[in-house]
This record gives structure tokens, C-alpha cells and sequence, in this order.
């Protein structure tokens, strides 16, 4: 590390990060030599201790705060503290702030949260503290500062702190108040998106989670130095934060560092998702800010077992995947015991590895050209409470569709389409329905400077509340000639799908005119759906390439045959504008069908939509058998390449227990000049690049678990 590393605060220099979530009878069992042993072999940088909060593990003046049940008279947290601290790690304070026992909710009953009879909420026996109480404005802070006072950690993790979930109103006499101060109005009677008050009160409580985060940040320097901070743990997933009240774009855009809490894929997102959280955190804040997430060594698949051992190639390839995406790694044990050796050999192979590359690992641009665009009030206002159905799998289903083509993407938030715009061929947007006015305006200039455009559903088809504009109101709409000619049609969400029930047999036609998007599935004129279509009608460049085949019997095969063919009915528009930008609108969801379902032709649709409107032009993409995940970067006169081999990961979760090796594998080169020779930081083996038409190329025989590359441009 050079002395500029080492004069940096310690959240620009820890890239490596380790967590043994202690358990409250870890103060008697465990052997914490074994873990200074464990830090040592994994050449980690900072670790998070748990400290206090929902269980304390030190010695606190507060006697009301509710101490492990096996702590005695040790300070357990100051214990591991000092270990770390002669280690010569960054020690992060584990707090857990959102419920308390009834010893300290006995003493101040009006910290808490309340529903509408005046009754506390409760959460696994524990007391819910309401954000706006003194629980979160007055005793925390105290909290806070006694830490700092006797143990000087760097900093503050914390779980758990954006409060009470959006399902459950608190009626408390704090927020009573404070509503009507701001508001002028009464709390809403009960969770009801039609009602303006509502979507008033969760808009208002997004905004209290933000002034919540600053003040703990200020408690937290004046007590600590500026460099002592508090962080909240976020997931990367916009669509799904659990309920929970917190604004990604708002918080990463305020803040120096992210603890992400996002520690394995979900039955719906694969392995590639991890690339994404990384890509989607920085680029919303600085793209060189670092992001560190929890990635869980314990089993976590359809059900949890938080002891076990995980399989460590699931575990691995989430890693790997979250690396190539610029994420710092952290392993996350929970309690100190040592009963499943396996979990023990994971990844520590992984964390040298990456400790022997890290200056490529960070202060890097990405150079994907394809901008996959989000933001969290579609899924939150025109979601409303279906987030992760309406939004989150039409954005999965592109991100999937990218990953298994070998294109490089970036997650991009809608406010930031200007600033990464010149860098973009074309910018997708799935089912983005809620589009301010300026975001709109930027999607258009991009469109008049001759950049490419997918766009999917109801995008920009709301306002900020999630209520649908008039026609003359949808100012992309207008632009691109498209008009909502009538309702949905088809079949959105939790549909029953029996052979009984025939609702979801629909198919996509495609027009024997031009028709970019038929590539590879030229042999056939229809393919499987299985979803709804936003009746539309187009008066300007963009014509229909596919039309709608309704829903018919599947069962018994006698009576499946075709009744009607809905040609009036486009299901995908594409077409040029004037200036040669290319577009393809899908009012058919097929983007969610194919996250939801698989489906490979719908795959291959989002994958040519692609093709076509940024007119092939990547800078960087792969060819080869199977699922071969890809980011590219550049850093100074450094192409960075990093391949991750997820051939045979579409499993249920917790599932993958091999590594399937696949070649060759062709890297394709297009917007760079190239030396003749790059290198692999895996093997260390030279790897030539030659000439192929128009590319530069650089050809893997094999590809086992992972490849980065390292070339020089000329």
C-alpha cells in the first residue's frame, strides 16, 4: 500500500472484509484464537464486530440495554476489538437498532411504535422503536457515543435501521405530530394506495429514513472525527428492499462507502445479479466509490441453515460474479463455532487471490455500452406493493437475457442517463412507468443525439404518484409517435398454470416484413408467452413485428389449435428514427415472462431488441458455450476483462456443488487498439490477440471458474 493508500480514511483502503456474526453464547464457546488465525489465512483488512443495539456485547452504563445471554461480566466486544486492532485490521461496530426488550420499553413507552388502537408493535417478543421517537433521536445517540468514547472503532455497521416496514402505520404520538406539522393533515387510516394521503405518508417516511441516516452521521463524527461513520446496510435491489423505507439512490449519492447487505441470490435473480449490485451502487454514487457486501458462508437456499456449511460453489460464484462487478469481498459466518469444518475452505483462496490484484480491482470505469435504467419509484408508486412483479422482473429479465449473451451492461438510474449517456449505444428501460419530467427529457435527448432505445410495458406512462397521464402528457410517448389505444390484455402476476386452466397459453407472432428481432429463430412462426400486452397503436416510425396469438386450450391436446390471431394487436414495435436512432417498444411483458418463467425465445427477443438498437456495436462481448457472465473495464491504457464461468447455474438456490469447465471462449475487442499480447491474472499465461475482421480477439481453450485478463492498449 502506498502512503497515499495509508493517509486515506480507512473506508477508501479496506477492500477486504470479514464478519463472525457472534451469537449470545460465543462469549463461552468460542475460540477466538482460531479467528485471528482465520483473518490471518485470508489476508482480511476490516472486520465487523458485533456490538450493541438489539443484543449488546460490552460493557454499557446502560443497564436497560439488553446484553448477551452468556456475556457475564466479559467485554466481549472490546475483546475482539483489541485482537483486531493487533492484527492491524479496520474494527466496524455491529449495532442492530430497530426493537428492544420490555426492560427499556417499560421506561419509556412513548419511544415505540403504535397501531391505531394504541398497542405496541411487536417483532419476535421485541419492542418496535418508531424512527421518529427518542429511542431513535435521543438514547441512541448516547449509544453511539459511549462506543466511541471507550472503544474508538472506526466506524458504525448497521442492520436493521430503516425502522418499521411499509405494511404497518405508527400511530405513535411522535408521528402524529410531526405528519401534522408537515402535513397539515391527519396520519392515513390504513394502507390504501388510491388514497393521496397514504402515498403522501410513505413518501414522507422515505425522506425520514434520509434525515436519519445524516443525523447518525453527525453524532457519530462529532464524537468519533470525521472519519468515524455510520453506515446503514442496504440491498442493491430496487424493486425488493423488504418494505423497508429507504431510498438507494438518495443514500449511495450522500455517502462515502456502502455495506451492502445482499448475501446470496433469490429464487428469481441468478448469479449475474451479484454483478449488477455491484455496478448498480457505485454507479449511483461515484462510479469509484467501494462497496463491500456480506456474502453469506452458511446455507442459504430455499430453506436456511445458519451453521451449515453452504456448497462452495454457489458461494464462489456468488463472490466471483459480485468481484466482477466491483464489490469488496466479505465473508459472513454466524457464531464463533467451528462445527462444519467446510465452511472454513470456501473462499479464502479468493481473498488472496483478490488482495494479488486489487489495483485492478477498483478506480476503474466500466466501458459496457448498453444502459440498463431503473429507478425506485416505479416500483414503489406504480408497484405499490408489486415492485418486485411489475418492475424487478422486467429489469432481471434484461439483466439475465445480457449476462447469458455475453454483453456487458451497466445499471444506470434514470437521473443519470445525461451523465452516462455519452459512453451509451443504447438504453433500455423495463417497464419504467414512473419517469419525472426531466428523466423523460433526457430519454428523449438521448434519442435525438442517434443512440438506440428498448423500452418495455407502461414506461413513462405515470407520474410521480404512480397515476396514469393523458396520452398528451407521456411526453416519450408523443415523441416516439405510440398512443395506449386500450386496457391490458392477458395475463400479469400469480396466475394459476394448470393443464385445467389455459389462461397463460398465448403466443407471439412475428410479421413476415422486417423483423430484426427473429435471429436465431428463423425455423418458426410463433413463440410461447404467456403474458400481457398494453394495447397500443403507432402512428410514427416504429411498426409492428409481432402481433398477439390469445389464449387457448391447452388440455385436452385435441382442442389445442389455434382460434384467432389478433394482427390489430402489436405486441413488439420497432423501427428508425429520422436521425437513423433505432427503437424497439414491447408492450408485451416479455422481459417479466422470461425472468419469471425462462422462457429461451424470450430471452433471445430481449437479446436482439439489444442487438439491433445499438447496432452491434460493444465494445467488448464473448462468445462461447453455456453462460459466460462479462465485465469489462478501463484503467488508464488497461483493458480490464473479467469472466465468470456460470455454466450450469440455473439450479434452485443453494444448489451448485460443481464447477462445469466450457470453451473455447472468444473475447471480442471492437472499440480499443490492442497490443499483440495480454495477460491472464488467474494463470499468469500470456494470451495473444489477433485479428478477426473487425475485431480484436482473444481465445480462451478453456474457461474453469473464472478469467481476468489484463490487456495493454497501444
Amino acid at each position: 500500500m502506498d502512503d497515499k493508500q495509508n493517509k486515506a480514511p480507512w473506508y477508501k483502503r479496506t477492500f477486504l472484509w470479514g464478519q463472525t456474526n457472534l451469537t449470545e453464547d460465543d462469549p463461552e464457546k468460542c475460540d477466538l484464537d482460531f479467528w485471528i488465525d482465520y483473518w490471518k489465512k485470508t489476508g482480511v483488512e476490516g472486520v465487523i464486530i458485533n456490538c450493541g443495539g438489539i443484543v449488546s456485547y460490552y460493557k454499557s452504563r446502560f443497564t436497560a440495554q439488553y446484553k448477551a445471554k452468556y456475556l457475564g461480566d466479559q467485554d466481549y466486544f472490546g475483546l475482539w476489538k483489541d485482537a483486531a486492532r493487533q492484527a492491524g485490521l479496520a474494527v466496524v461496530a455491529r449495532m442492530d437498532i430497530n426493537a428492544t426488550t420490555e426492560t427499556l420499553y417499560s421506561s419509556n413507552p412513548e419511544w415505540y411504535c403504535r397501531d391505531k388502537e394504541g398497542n405496541p408493535y411487536l417483532s419476535q417478543g421485541r419492542y418496535v422503536a418508531c424512527v421518529n421517537g427518542g429511542y431513535y433521536q435521543e438514547f441512541l445517540p448516547q449509544v453511539f457515543q459511549e462506543i466511541i468514547e471507550n472503544y474508538h472503532p472506526d466506524g458504525f455497521a448497521d442492520n436493521s435501521w430503516a425502522g418499521m416496514k411499509r405494511t404497518d402505520i405508527c400511530y405513535c404520538e411522535n408521528c402524529r405530530k410531526k405528519f401534522r406539522e408537515e402535513y397539515r393533515m391527519e396520519l392515513p387510516e390504513k394502507e390504501d394506495w388510491e388514497d393521496p394521503v397514504y402515498r403522501k405518508w410513505v413518501r414522507w417516511n422515505y425522506q425520514l429514513r434520509i434525515r436519519n441516516w445524516h443525523f447518525f452521521n453527525k453524532v457519530t463524527r462529532k464524537a468519533g472525527g470525521e472519519d468515524c461513520r455510520w453506515f446503514g446496510m442496504l440491498t442493491a435491489d430496487p424493486f425488493d428492499t423488504g418494505e423497508r423505507f429507504y431510498d438507494i439512490k438518495a443514500l449511495v449519492k450522500d455517502s462515502d462507502f456502502v455495506f451492502s447487505d445482499q448475501q446470496s441470490r433469490d429464487p428469481i435473480d441468478g448469479f449475474e445479479q451479484n454483478s449488477v449490485n455491484g455496478n448498480l451502487l457505485r454507479l449511483a454514487s461515484s462510479e469509484n466509490i467501494l462497496v463491500a457486501e456480506s456474502m453469506a458462508h452458511y446455507y442459504k437456499g430455499l430453506r436456511t441453515f445458519r451453521l451449515s456449511a453452504a456448497p462452495r460453489q454457489e458461494v464462489r460464484n456468488w463472490m466471483l460474479t459480485g468481484i466482477s462487478g466491483g464489490i469488496m469481498p466479505w465473508y459472513h459466518f454466524v457464531g464463533g463455532g467451528t462445527q462444519d469444518w467446510r465452511k472454513f475452505r470456501i473462499s479464502d483462496d479468493l481473498f488472496r487471490w483478490f488482495k494479488k490484484q486489487e489495483p485492478y480491482l477498483h478506480d476503474r470505469v466500466n466501458c459496457a455500452c448498453v444502459g440498463l435504467v431503473w429507478n425506485q419509484e416505479s416500483a414503489v408508486y406504480y408497484g405499490r406493493g408489486h415492485g418486485k412483479e411489475v418492475c424487478g422482473y422486467p429489469f432481471a429479465g434484461f439483466a439475465r437475457s445480457l449476462s447469458k449473451a455475453g454483453i456487458p451492461f451497466v445499471p444506470v438510474h434514470a437521473d443519470d442517463i445525461k451523465k452516462y449517456g455519452n459512453r451509451l449505444e443504447t438504453i433500455i428501460l423495463p417497464n419504467v412507468a414512473v419517469l419525472s419530467r426531466e428523466q423523460e427529457e433526457q430519454v428523449i435527448r438521448f434519442l435525438q443525439s442517434g443512440k438506440g432505445l428498448v423500452m418495455t410495458g407502461m414506461t413513462g406512462r405515470m407520474d410521480e404518484e404512480g397515476e396514469e397521464r393523458a396520452q398528451e402528457e407521456c411526453l416519450l410517448w408523443e415523441f416516439l409517435g405510440l398512443s395506449k389505444s386500450g386496457s391490458v390484455t392477458g395475463v400479469c402476476g400469480d396466475s394459476k398454470d394448470d393443464w385445467m386452466n389455459h389462461e397463460t397459453h398465448n403466443y407471439l407472432k412475428g410479421n413476415d416484413t422486417f423483423n430484426p428481432l427473429l435471429e436465431g429463430l428463423e425455423d418458426t412462426s410463433i413463440l410461447p408467452f404467456g403474458g400481457s400486452v398494453v394495447e397500443t397503436a403507432s402512428s410514427g416510425s416504429l411498426e409492428a413485428i409481432f402481433h398477439l396469438i390469445p389464449a387457448f386450450p391447452i388440455y385436452p391436446p385435441e382442442f389445442s389449435w389455434i382460434r384467432e390471431e389478433r394482427e390489430d394487436l402489436g405486441t413488439i414495435f420497432a423501427g428508425e428514427l429520422e436521425n437513423g436512432a433505432r427503437v424497439v417498444y414491447m408492450p408485451a411483458d416479455v422481459d417479466r415472462c422470461y425472468a419469471r418463467f425462462y422462457l429461451p425465445d424470450m430471452g433471445k427477443l430481449l437479446e436482439n431488441a439489444v442487438r439491433y438498437t445499438a447496432k452491434n456495436r460493444f465494445p467488448v462481448s464473448v462468445e462461447g458455450k453455456g453462460h459466460i457472465q462479462c465485465d469489462a473495464y478501463v484503467q488508464g491504457k488497461k483493458l480490464i476483462l473479467h469472466l465468470v464461468n456460470l455454466c450450469g447455474c440455473d439450479g434452485p438456490v443453494g444448489s451448485v456443488t460443481d464447477n462445469l469447465p466450457t470453451g473455447p471462449v472468444i473475447i471480442k475487442i471492437t472499440s480499443y487498439p490492442m497490443e499483440e499480447e495480454a495477460v491472464s491474472l488467474v494463470s499468469g499465461k500470456k494470451l495473444p490477440i489477433y485479428q478477426e475482421g473487425e475485431w480484436k480477439c482473444i481465445r480462451l481453450e478453456q474457461l474453469e471458474e473464472q478469467e481476468m485478463i489484463l490487456a495493454s492498449m497501444k
